[in-house]
């Protein structure tokens, strides 16, 4: 095949242009680390590699070993070197009155100032540094000076309890935090310094927590190991030295949701993840010179950390922090934020968007959104309705929606719909994929699916630079290789790829339902709930039933003007409701796929990146009420007793 030139390889219209793409996406099939290759001088690096992958004892690909390079100067250095009064991050306050510009020259100001903090504490690359800080600018110094110095770390939500703290500390053996005295969210102050000391409490060994006191609020103190940072950091010099470190170290660990159980720690490395980041966050949100671009996902979580934190700083761009939560103090505050910022491209979850939905248009009435050109959505399938309120109220009907795929494993998004290009596509199509990546359909049978519009269970078949390194204290090659007979890796979802060669999620392999012999899946019978005016948010599971093997069970959340309507005339009127859901889904799709039992619940229990916890769901379903194994990635536990009462009442 002939090989395209370099200026075609870095072309930035590549995302934009079919033919430029297909030449492109053709080429990097047939020679993905030759591809991979041609893209390596798009970051800065000590020693250029000469070697594109090995394979690793545990089975992992490793990208670039031997190469060399440091992920803080290719985020921060570069471009402080080159447009120092440029702004890198602009932060803001949860009550809107205040904000931050900070600029790349004091980016790399604050960041070496607090990598010469620790350094004092002689920690090395056999260490691992928590960092535990909500959205403020030190959370960004800290996770930036760990990758200045070399040192690996893990980014906690902040929303995390201290179960959760300490059961990460323990899986990767951190001995040292880095934490606030308290944050504020949706008006509460969250004593975070005490979560870490009751996460102490639970750790067999000793650790030092360095805390940045933004809030000033009283809190222990041992001074042997307690650090105030702004103490410390006092008179600290605004020049640290750049660790060479390869291109394969570790660079962080993140940890699953744990939507499928005990979450798992997943190892990223330097250069590949940094490269795959950078590259997909610019085709995929526009992240050009002069662009603006707030990922609203925390950076405990891929979505906020790989494209808020590294591919927004590594391609040189704004990116927005926000302290607070989307209802808070204003059910328009994020809105107004879009516009305050003059923000052009805006990243967040389905569920936010069908929480802003409930408030109604009005909340939309003092802003123009005239700013904004993409649209993103991570997390989980966009339903119908949301998409087109996404699309028709905030996009005003000429923004694309990102409709973004992709896992904490993978380090980034392998596929996205191509932006002003194609035709656009709505609810549930994850797009094209990204150059070197290819995705495959498996049947059952483990052969591979080249029919269009079939369903099967999606794999990836070529490694990608982002993808993860390894599995704190789990087998890489038995979690996510085992399953075919090419020991491809196993995304764990189900897909169809249309006539065009787009890629459409249907569901996870394991909430597939299999009905009298039927598979369904859950997610088109909770399309056609969603489709109902009364429902702001539905989610199927299966359960165990006598006859037909696997029974429907639709947990649905109505809205809250009908919720507020029925509560003084309320049996009746759940019944009504109840029955036009199942009559609906009858009608629409198969009396197959009618639920055979419908809860109205006042929540759904979902993550803290916003993903609904379907396992707790069919735990509740089957009648286990008692054992939902790992909890602590949940982050509305309420609503578990919500639904149980609930259920109990009916």
């Amino acid at each position: 095949m002939k090989i395209p030139s370099y200026e075609l390889l870095h072309n930035d219209n590549a995302w934009r242009n079919i033919n430029i793409y297909k030449e492109i996406y053709n080429y990097s099939l047939s020679e993905p680390e030759a591809y991979w290759m041609s893209q390596i001088d798009r970051l800065s690096w000590n020693v250029l590699p000469k070697i594109t992958t090995k394979k690793s004892e545990n089975g992992a690909i490793l990208w670039f070993p031997d190469g060399r390079i440091n992920a803080c100067y290719n985020c921060v250095d570069r471009h402080a070197e080159v447009s120092p009064d440029k702004i890198a991050i602009i932060w803001q306050s949860e009550h809107f009155d205040t904000c931050e510009y900070i600029t790349y020259k004091k980016l790399k100001d604050e960041v070496c100032k607090f990598a010469n903090t620790i350094k004092t504490f002689g920690l090395t690359r056999d260490d691992c540094i928590t960092v535990y800080m909500p959205m403020v600018p030190e959370a960004v110094y800290a996770c930036l000076a760990c990758t200045r110095l070399g040192i690996p770390y893990t980014a906690v939500f902040a929303g995390f309890s201290p179960n959760a703290v300490a059961m990460r500390m323990n899986d990767c053996k951190s001995n040292f935090v880095v934490t606030v005295d308290a944050n504020t969210r949706g008006g509460k102050t969250i004593p975070m310094k005490l979560n870490i000391d009751e996460a102490r409490k639970i750790l067999d060994y000793p650790v030092k927590c360095l805390v940045v006191k933004r809030k000033g609020i009283n809190i222990d103190w041992n001074d042997k190991q307690d650090f105030d940072y702004y103490d410390m950091s006092n008179g600290m010099s605004c020049k640290c030295p750049i660790t060479d470190t390869s291109a394969t170290d570790k660079l962080f660990i993140l940890y699953t949701s744990g939507s499928a159980g005990k979450p798992k720690g997943i190892v990223m490395s330097t250069g590949g993840f940094l490269l795959f980041s950078m590259l997909t966050g610019k085709y995929f949100f526009n992240m050009f010179e002069n662009e603006i671009f707030w990922g609203s996902g925390d950076i405990g979580w891929m979505g906020g950390h790989a494209y808020a934190l590294y591919s927004a700083l590594c391609n040189g761009i704004t990116s927005v922090f926000y302290e607070g939560i989307p209802t808070y103090p204003r059910h328009s505050i994020l809105w107004e934020i879009i516009d305050k910022h003059k923000i052009t491209s805006f990243n967040t979850a389905p569920t936010v968007i069908r929480a802003m939905m409930q408030y109604g248009d009005k909340v939309l009435n003092n802003v123009s959104l005239d700013s904004l050109k993409y649209l993103g959505v991570f997390g989980e399938i966009l339903n119908k309705d949301a998409w087109y309120w996404y699309f028709n109220k905030i996009g005003k009907e000429r923004c694309p929606i990102v409709n973004m795929w992709g896992q904490t494993e993978l380090g980034g998004v392998p596929t996205a719909p191509l932006s002003n290009l194609e035709e656009m596509k709505t609810y549930g199509h994850i797009g094209r994929q990204f150059f070197g990546c290819k995705l495959i359909l498996k049947d059952e049978n483990d052969v591979t699916i080249t029919k269009p519009e079939t369903k099967g269970a999606l794999f990836i078949q070529y490694s990608m630079p982002g993808m993860l390194i390894d599995v704190v204290n789990g087998s890489l090659k038995n979690l996510y290789y085992s399953q075919t007979t090419e020991k491809l890796y196993c995304c764990g979802d189900e897909a169809y790829f249309d006539c065009d060669g787009n890629f459409w999620i249907t569901g996870r392999n394991d909430d597939v339902l299999n009905v009298s012999g039927h598979r369904i899946s859950p997610i088109e019978i909770e399309e056609v709930i969603a489709e109902l005016d009364i429902v702001a948010e539905v989610c199927v599971v299966g359960y165990p039933h006598p006859i037909k093997g696997e029974g429907i069970y639709a947990f649905v959340v109505l809205k809250k003007d009908v919720t507020n309507d029925i509560k003084s005339k309320a049996t009746d009127v759940i019944n009504n409701h109840i029955d036009a859901i199942i009559k609906h889904v009858k009608d629409v799709i198969s009396p197959i796929t009618k639920p055979d039992i419908v809860s109205i619940v006042p929540d759904l229990p979902k993550t803290r990146s916003g993903k609904i916890l379907r396992r707790i769901l069919r735990h509740i379903a089957s009648g286990n009420i008692k054992d939902f194994e790992d909890l602590t990635t949940i982050n509305n536990p309420e609503s578990i007793r919500g639904i149980l009462n609930t259920i109990a009442i009916k």
